[in-house]
């Protein structure tokens, strides 16, 4: 299996969750950067749907909510 990047991974999940009507926020927390997943409304406000803290983990959220193998 190949490695990519962390880059590369998140450019990926962003890729992907754009695709399915959901966005990734980035978040610095005490030095630390998060990564928030949240559906687009079209009338309001979006929903959070949850956070990680590694672009591989943000990347396999994305995937989980999206059903993308």
């Amino acid at each position: 299996m190949r490695r990519h990047s962390p880059l590369q991974q998140l450019k990926e999940a962003k890729t992907i969750a754009r695709e399915h009507g959901l966005f990734i926020a980035e978040k610095t927390i005490n030095g630390h950067c998060r990564y928030l997943l949240y559906r687009v409304r079209s009338h309001g406000q979006n929903i959070f749907i949850g956070q990680r803290g590694t672009c591989e983990g943000i990347r396999s959220l994305v995937c989980q909510v999206t059903n993308f193998k």
